[in-house]
């Protein structure tokens, strides 16, 4: 069983909930019953107003005394929570940390065993107000209508196309940022970012001593600090400002690539939807490409591709997501753009309860032909080679091997495409190298 006090302490209450929808059907002893309705009980977020209290007494069926102390747990979260929106973080502190004994000796009696030091507790205690603080500040922004109920966030490595598929979802009737990064000879038609999430997030990584161009892992713990913690408060503001409240405000920034799991209390919130648009290229055309814009070494520029595959992929698995090829985009336009709007296609998001399925619509009869028209062939300008006199004798042994792993993750991705769970499982396979090599 997966760890449920960690689930619980990182507020990941959606997943607690999938894992309860996942063992709904299976047939039950009393015991494993008491663990199940257990799970529902606390998979219940404080901002919640659904009534769980049928799940709480078939736990005291089973056991009275672990029934008592997830109760106590529960009202010791509610009294967090309160304190995180008063804005009294030490009170909420010392709420949290009664409400994670109370929550650790009922998920014990119930034979879910959990174990925590007394250091352990306090960093799980800091870390589930950080992540309850940024729920509540998103709970505000939602019931504001400053952030729109369905984020679309477009991820992937620079220079992988993730510019062109913006461009034409903001053709298409997507949200584009009011202040977005000027068109250049770069990019003649245009990034479709926002300035503010690009310096913010540039501001944040150096804060984790970090940049754009490294490939390094950001330090351990990093998403639930309270550095983070003030990074999403800051995001909220700006993604406010920046897209007016808008439906379908569409993110790109490749940085999110390394940041996305940042946001896991957002995901988790059932506060919103994202979906998440994931560009894949080939890995040399991308280093040729960015060597000609800025000049980037071919092995930063490898290291930089194969990290940021492997984050993105790991962050999104169990979102809603889907990889585009970069040559299907130039090639069959058409066929991405459907694809984009079949992703974002299930849910409702307008607040006058139009659904995203009424937007495709209006997207298919209105822009469809205009946005898959803003995708330009042309400007494919780069090819798939690293010739011998850009290599060294020292390097080029070492950057032949990140190219082998490159080229194996970039096949092993278009190969299972249209299939989720293969694209994972292949990543998996590949990660003990790519870890190997990045080191």
């Amino acid at each position: 069983m997966t760890d449920i006090l960690l689930l619980t302490t990182s507020a990941a209450w959606r997943k607690l909930k999938q894992q309860c929808a996942e063992t709904a059907q299976a047939e039950k002893s009393p015991q494993e019953s008491a663990k199940f309705h257990a799970i529902n009980y606390i998979s219940l977020a404080p901002y919640s107003t659904e009534d769980a209290s049928h799940h709480l007494a078939k736990v005291a069926n089973e056991n009275a005394f672990a029934a008592c102390e997830l109760s106590l747990y529960r009202a010791s979260i509610l009294f967090t929570y309160k304190h995180i929106i008063d804005k009294d973080i030490q009170r909420a502190l010392e709420e949290c940390h009664h409400a994670i004994a109370y929550l650790q000796q009922g998920l014990n009696r119930l034979g879910i065993t959990t174990e925590l030091t007394k250091i352990d507790t306090a960093l799980r205690t800091r870390s589930f107000v950080n992540s309850l603080a940024s729920q509540a500040e998103l709970q505000q922004a939602r019931i504001k209508h400053k952030i729109a109920s369905h984020l679309v966030f477009v991820l992937g490595m620079h220079r992988s196309g993730t510019s062109a598929i913006t461009g034409m979802l903001a053709q298409a009737g997507f949200a584009a940022p009011v202040d977005q990064m000027p068109a250049n000879t770069v990019n003649p038609k245009g990034f479709w970012e926002s300035l503010s999430i690009v310096k913010l997030n540039d501001d944040f990584l150096e804060k984790m001593e970090s940049h754009w161009s490294s490939s390094l892992p950001l330090p351990a713990g990093w998403s639930e600090s309270i550095c983070a913690r003030e990074w999403r408060t800051a995001l909220i503001n700006i993604i406010a400002e920046v897209y007016e409240g808008a439906d379908l405000p569409t993110i790109k920034d490749p940085r999110f690539c390394r940041l996305i799991y940042g946001l896991e209390p957002w995901l988790a919130s059932r506060l919103i939807e994202a979906s998440f648009i994931i560009t894949i290229r080939n890995p040399l055309e991308v280093y040729n490409s960015l060597q000609q814009a800025q000049g980037t070494d071919h092995q930063i520029a490898l290291r930089l591709w194969i990290n940021s595959v492997f984050m993105a992929e790991q962050a999104t698995r169990g979102y809603r997501r889907k990889f585009i090829s970069f040559d299907v985009l130039l090639q069959d336009p058409y066929n991405a753009l459907a694809a984009c709007l079949q992703l974002v296609g299930t849910t409702t998001v307008h607040e006058n309860g139009e659904s995203i399925t009424d937007l495709k619509n209006k997207v298919r009869t209105e822009n469809f032909n205009r946005a898959a028209a803003f995708i330009d062939k042309n400007l494919k300008r780069q090819n798939s080679l690293i010739t011998d006199d850009k290599l060294t004798a020292n390097n080029k042994s070492y950057i032949n091997k990140l190219i082998t792993i490159a080229e194996k993750t970039y096949k092993a991705i278009l190969v299972n495409i249209d299939d989720d769970r293969k694209i994972s499982k292949s990543l998996d396979d590949l990660r003990p190298q790519a870890v190997h090599f990045l080191g």
